[in-house]
């Protein structure tokens, strides 16, 4: 048994990133505290490595595949079939209903379903078609079986996956981990955690709206659309139910700054749950890098994130154009992994060529930062949405302004969160989300601006230093984890 069970989805160990960075400084700033991992990917991948050196108080990891039917398992005896698929039907009425403490009653039936069962039996089959002609008669019944079947094989690996034994749990989102979170809840009797980052049904929304893979009617793709697509629609609502789910049972909620907290409450999460503890980073480790000499001719702006299209890199790349129209000694670096979304990583450099930007716009891939800090004089982030990120920290640790979207934390990281804080004036520019004009007009001024420039790096350094050391996370999560351990 560990003391803390950490649930997490497809994030640390195996993907870098902000979350994962923070998941591993806080268990890594915890030596006496004994953590499990139970991390959760859409596939099994025998080519995966850890991107981060695991801590030893780490003691052990487990995997679940949300997508692995290497065994669907055998058809259950009918009468217990029969049994657990109408616990199951009746705990999809509940959860649409809000019903939140059926989850309990029904999670030991359905737990003993097997995906053969699911997936395979007539039981089934009555089951889906009752779900269609009550919700969605208007849709094709092929178009929404294998909808259905997308949904429920994940969520059926999710309700059977063994939860390992610990004295507290600790879910890093809602979504998949949160569904698990509930079952530990509900199983083994312990507290439940909730962070999060990003408020997960939100990234939802945004991820759903724009995706590809979900089905849309053939006649809808020719015509402007008001509203999602019915398939669309069915994705969100089931990931919007997790979610209230998750906060249903959490004992704590924990986001990171003050604009999430009112996200989560829109999405159902009760108030008086809820806890603001923002980030923090080892200042000392960043505030004594040395800063670039900002007499030099050549100047470095950086895109340091990961190249996903949530972290919007085309924008920078049609900033960049135009901050090279007019600043013909600016060069541009991208630093962050460029593996976990390869055909966008194709899409960025495909653009970047269209552009005609070989020879100004370098993909460096992923780097330590303190090597790169002395560097760089300007930051971008061009994120779609954000928590609060860790570049942003960093940057002000160490002395560099930033350029970055309006979403988030950014704002408070940026400009302050409280009055004191704000005193100490702004620490980069804030723009407009997908908005390359107004990113170049930031980026051009303050490297055309060096007073601008020379006060934005000290404000930032103060910022940092004030209000954002790790000690004061570390501290306030070790109190947590003392009073909720059983």
């Amino acid at each position: 048994m560990s003391d803390v069970c950490l649930i997490l989805e497809g994030t640390y160990p195996y993907v870098s990133g902000g979350v994962s960075t923070w998941i591993h400084q806080l268990v890594g700033a915890m030596s006496d505290v004994r953590f499990s991992i139970l991390h959760i990917a859409p596939y099994p991948n025998a080519r995966r490595e850890h991107k981060y050196p695991l801590p030893a108080n780490i003691v052990d990891i487990q995997d679940l595949f949300l997508y692995d039917l290497r065994d669907e398992g055998r058809l259950s005896p009918a009468p217990l079939r029969r049994r657990n698929l109408e616990a199951l039907g009746a705990l999809h009425e509940d959860l649409l209903a809000g019903r939140w403490d059926k989850f309990k009653e029904a999670l030991p039936y359905v737990r003993e379903l097997t995906p053969a069962d699911v997936f395979r039996s007539e039981e089934a089959w009555m089951l889906v078609t009752k779900f269609y002609e009550r919700y969605a008669g208007d849709v094709s019944f092929l178009d929404y079986f294998w909808s259905w079947r997308s949904i429920y094989l994940p969520l059926i690996r999710t309700l059977q996956c063994p939860i390992p034994p610990a004295r507290l749990y600790h879910t890093v989102s809602t979504g998949y981990a949160g569904l698990i979170a509930c079952a530990a809840k509900t199983t083994r009797d312990a507290n439940v955690i909730l962070t999060e980052h990003g408020v997960y049904t939100h990234e939802r929304l945004l991820e759903i709206s724009q995706a590809t893979w979900i089905y849309t009617p053939h006649r809808e793709r020719f015509r402007v659309q008001t509203e999602l697509s019915y398939f669309k629609r069915l994705w969100l609502g089931f990931f919007d139910t997790m979610g209230r789910l998750t906060y249903h049972h959490a004992d704590r909620i924990i986001t990171l700054f003050d604009g999430n907290r009112i996200k989560q409450i829109a999405a159902g999460a009760p108030p008086s749950k809820i806890t603001v503890i923002p980030n923090g980073i080892d200042v000392d480790l960043y505030r004594e890098l040395p800063l670039k000499q900002q007499r030099g001719a050549r100047k470095t702006v950086a895109f340091v994130g990961r190249i996903v299209p949530i972290k919007d890199v085309k924008t920078f790349l049609h900033a960049a154009r135009r901050v090279a129209a007019k600043l013909p000694n600016v060069d541009f670096v991208i630093l962050g992994p460029t593996d976990e979304d390869a055909d966008y990583t194709q899409e960025c450099r495909a653009l970047l060529r269209g552009l005609g930007l070989e020879e100004r716009v370098r993909f460096v891939g992923k780097v330590d930062m303190r090597d790169w800090y002395s560097k760089i004089d300007v930051v971008a982030l061009t994120s779609l949405s954000e928590a609060q990120p860790y570049v942003l920290l960093e940057a002000n640790a160490v002395g560099v302004p930033s350029v970055a979207t309006d979403v988030g934390a950014c704002r408070e990281l940026l400009e302050g969160r409280a009055p004191e804080d704000r005193r100490l004036g702004p620490s980069g520019l804030l723009t407009a989300v997908a908005h390359p004009e107004e990113t170049a007009e930031a980026i051009i001024r303050l490297l055309t601006d060096p007073a601008l420039w020379n006060a934005m790096s000290e404000a930032g350094r103060g910022r940092a230093l004030r209000f954002y050391d790790q000690d004061d996370l570390i501290s306030r999560y070790l109190n947590l984890y003392e009073r909720m351990m059983r």
